[in-house]
């Protein structure tokens, strides 16, 4: 018998904006106990702690919280092609995975801006990178525990193909516990990358083709900006080690660390709108290394220090079609926050007045003035059934909202307002880990694989028992 480790204890995520206290709470060995968990709670609320980076409260229970640290093995196979396959415990951190492959000289095939993150906490929301599909897409296999629906007893099953494997692919939890993945490796390889500035978004997306794997930036109260231009070279050519060595001094010490304690302090410390606007307008540009390539490891290059600064963010997904216009959209709703620009005439007056919204905008002009680039990160399609990027023919851009502001009520107006509006206008989907203000009846149509999920939940999980009340609220609201 498997007892909590401890009980009534207070739980914070990473943003400090989700805080419970389970009644039982669990981190078991082996397999056995888990299926001894789940009979001993089958009639109760189970979910699953992985690192608490996410922002959602899809963690959330008063009830029993299993987590599966224990569970970090890296297991590696060779196929008869002569391909490497990981098998990965469902509690194992990303930045564990990737030092375990690389001693074998190969690498995740997706990788996304943080690696503190546990892979089923990664894969259960679809967690992805720029340029590539989201890790979700490339796992082959998992190994679930869940409930049979003829007996209700506990049990390992496996999913390796069909709507069941799309469906585990990015679950939230619901259709049971992730016990393993298992994956394709590729070859470790690198990534050049060149900072430069740009004026206009075409000007952005004129490069996607010689960069499949660039980010951007969009520079707020400067409206122009920062591209991050990657791709794998040809041939090997990485920079030499001094000026690799000082490139990465610089972004530890002159980006993660230092470009964040500014923005803290003109938030937090001076908290002067002004201030950061005049920040973004005349100095920021100026501290970014432009027009030097610089090659270097793929897991250094394509990941940042993001965890190193509590924050609260909000991701929403564009259909590539609509991202041109959703991105001036954006500056519109961000300058009428900020106090420098109104609602009166352009595109984003006859946009809001076809939804009803123009009032609503109005009432918060100049409540709020937003201190963090906007971050644009393109997605290729995904396969499977929840995923963001799922469902369609085209890419997504996902786009980033962050603040550092305490508290976050002025904040989480905009991204509400920005959630809301672009839902309808431009049928942007939120990030299931992050800041998710809507509720089922608004994503109701975003998902055109949505019932069918349900269904296979249903089929793994008969009462209930891994849903809580924020997968009530946006995937099973409408039953």
């Amino acid at each position: 018998m498997h007892h909590p480790l401890r009980s009534h204890h207070l739980l914070t995520n990473f943003g400090g904006n989700i805080r419970f206290r389970p009644q039982h709470f669990y981190a078991p060995t082996s397999e056995r106990e888990v299926l001894d968990i789940l009979d001993r709670h089958a009639n109760a609320k189970i979910r699953v702690v992985g690192s608490l980076h996410s922002w959602s409260p899809a963690v959330v229970t008063d009830d029993t919280l299993v987590d599966m640290r224990h569970f970090r093995s890296v297991q590696l196979q060779r196929s008869a092609d002569g391909s490497l396959w990981a098998t990965v415990g469902g509690g194992c951190r990303i930045k564990h995975v990737l030092r375990k492959l690389r001693l074998h000289r190969v690498t995740m095939p997706s990788i996304g801006l943080i690696t503190a993150q546990t892979i089923a906490g990664a894969i259960s929301t679809a967690t992805h990178g720029s340029g590539k599909h989201s890790l979700s897409h490339y796992v082959d296999e998992l190994r679930v525990a869940a409930y049979d629906p003829a007996t209700g007893a506990a049990r390992v099953v496996v999913l390796s193909d069909g709507d069941e494997r799309r469906a585990g692919r990015c679950a939230l939890g619901c259709m049971g516990i992730i016990l393993s993945v298992r994956f394709r490796c590729i070859p470790l390889y690198d990534v050049a990358e060149t900072i430069v500035a740009c004026t206009t978004l075409d000007e952005v997306l004129e490069g996607e083709g010689r960069f499949p794997l660039q980010q951007f930036y969009l520079i707020p109260h400067l409206w122009s900006y920062l591209v991050q231009r990657r791709l794998v070279p040809r041939e090997p050519q990485r920079t030499r080690p001094v000026f690799l060595g000082l490139y990465r001094a610089w972004w530890l010490l002159g980006i993660d660390i230092g470009l964040h304690l500014v923005i803290k302090l003109l938030v937090t410390g001076l908290g002067s709108p002004g201030a950061t606007r005049w920040f973004y307008r005349h100095i920021l540009t100026r501290l970014v290394v432009k027009n030097a390539t610089v090659v270097d490891r793929s897991e250094r290059m394509l990941v940042m220090a993001h965890d190193l600064f509590q924050h609260l963010e909000i991701e929403l997904f564009v259909p590539a079609r609509n991202i041109r216009r959703a991105a001036q959209f954006v500056r519109s709703v961000i300058e009428v926050f900020a106090g420098t620009m109104s609602v009166s005439t352009g595109e984003i007056l006859s946009d809001l007045a076809g939804i009803g919204m123009v009032e609503e905008l109005r009432h918060h002009h100049g409540s709020y003035t937003h201190h963090y680039p906007i971050t644009f990160r393109r997605v290729l399609v995904d396969d499977a059934l929840i995923a963001m990027s799922a469902g369609t023919d085209e890419p997504w851009y996902a786009l980033s909202f962050i603040t550092f502001a305490q508290p976050h009520d002025r904040f989480l107006v905009l991204a509400t307002f920005l959630a809301r509006a672009m839902a309808r206008l431009f049928q942007a989907r939120l990030h299931w880990g992050k800041v998710f203000p809507l509720d089922g009846a608004e994503i109701e149509g975003s998902y055109p694989r949505l019932a069918t999920f349900r269904t296979i939940c249903r089929q793994f999980d008969p009462k209930g028992v891994f849903r809580n009340t924020f997968t009530d609220r946006v995937l099973f609201g409408s039953e």
